[in-house]
């Protein structure tokens, strides 16, 4: 309904703490953020069910405390058959129902991913059987790798290859620090497509996205999404700008495409080491960064939304939602309760919910200034 409205929104994701105090910081954190009105808030799962017990007892508190609809991030690593009935069965009985569907990363130790015996190969073999067991109970996500998946994104040795016009053409060409260049060959960006296609015709609701800075090349693998034939609304993962430190070990493992002028930036606040008015700076950077980012994002009317990637913080969201324009707080009306997030679901449950304001429509942005111009790049993909 909100799609169709043409209504921007917003939402959360978060991760099991390690300690008893850090659950119950995060817990009394997820109570004041839900007060932003996410329309959803997701908790990862860890390797092999690791944290699968304070997964779903976070995801219960989202769902039944803070009043807002939880999405489990469920994962085939470690995980046989047993496991994932289990999960699904806890699920049910907190009345969460909607999950993120995911192969996941290999062990904590472990270079290489392996499927367990018993269990399930891929995030499409997930889908696939909750749909065949548990029908449209649940609505099921996957996610999207605007750059490919990082098994995918390998260092180019084709001596034919040209990198000053990529040709042949591979997809979302970085430099690495070494001088050689990393990306995705044709034959496996073609199969990494498919693949999605796939993951979406087995019963994938919507498409949550990896991290991503780069707009041009997002752009243009939704254009190609819906070329394709893949019509599910697309969601962007976006990861803030934390620590100038931490930066590169998360884009590093997702091998992400970053912009050079974000490299230049990164690189000058990590030579300040430990200075705090340095560390404030950056984050003040980021927020601004990210901010502009989304903006245009929602302008350009690709995606309805953004998920911000929290880390468990809360201010560095608060200061981008306030940037974007989205109302401080939600409206507390008692409203009949979509259980699941699906955008074609007619499931209703008449229970208790606090309400959302109607958050911003591109239109309200531009009438407030809050939205950036849009660049040449963002009216291609309407051609």
């Amino acid at each position: 309904d909100r799609i169709k409205r043409k209504e921007h929104f917003f939402s959360f994701e978060y991760f099991p703490p390690k300690t008893e105090q850090g659950v119950k910081n995060l817990d009394k954190r997820m109570t004041d953020m839900a007060r932003r009105g996410p329309v959803w808030m997701d908790m990862t799962w860890g390797a092999g069910g690791r944290t699968s017990d304070l997964t779903l007892t976070l995801c219960d508190k989202i769902q039944n405390e803070k009043k807002v609809d939880a999405l489990m991030h469920l994962t085939c690593t470690n995980m046989e058959k047993k496991k994932i009935d289990d999960a699904l069965a806890g699920c049910k009985k907190v009345g969460v129902r909607n999950i993120l569907a995911l192969r996941g990363d290999p062990p904590q130790g472990e270079e290489a991913w392996t499927a367990t015996e018993g269990g399930f190969t891929c995030a499409l073999d997930l889908v696939t059987y909750i749909r065949k067991t548990h029908g449209d109970h649940f609505c099921v996500s996957c996610a999207g790798y605007p750059e490919g998946h990082p098994n995918v994104r390998k260092v180019i040795t084709d001596k034919n290859w040209d990198p000053e016009k990529n040709e042949p053409k591979y997809w979302a060409v970085r430099k690495l620090p070494d001088g050689k260049y990393e990306g995705v060959s044709p034959e496996d960006w073609k199969t990494e497509q498919n693949y999605l296609k796939k993951k979406v015709d087995a019963g994938s609701d919507f498409i949550v996205t990896q991290l991503f800075y780069d707009l041009d090349i997002f752009y243009e693998w939704v254009k190609q999404c819906r070329a394709m034939g893949i019509t599910v609304p697309i969601l962007p993962g976006i990861m803030p700008f934390f620590k100038a430190a931490s930066f590169g070990r998360m884009t590093g493992f997702c091998k992400t495409v970053v912009p050079q002028d974000v490299l230049d930036v990164v690189k000058k606040y990590q030579e300040f080491g430990a200075d705090k008015a340095k560390a404030k700076e950056f984050q003040e950077w980021g927020v601004k960064y990210i901010s502009e980012m989304c903006k245009k994002l929602l302008a350009s009317g690709t995606v309805p939304s953004v998920h911000l990637y929290t880390l468990n913080n809360q201010l560095v969201p608060y200061k981008i939602l306030d940037a974007l324009g989205f109302p401080k707080e939600k409206a507390q009306v008692p409203i009949d309760r979509t259980i699941s997030l699906s955008v074609n679901s007619k499931r209703t449950d008449k229970g208790w919910r606090s309400g959302l304001q109607s958050n911003p429509s591109t239109e309200e942005l531009k009438a407030n200034g809050n939205l950036a111009p849009v660049t040449e790049a963002e009216k291609k993909l309407e051609a």
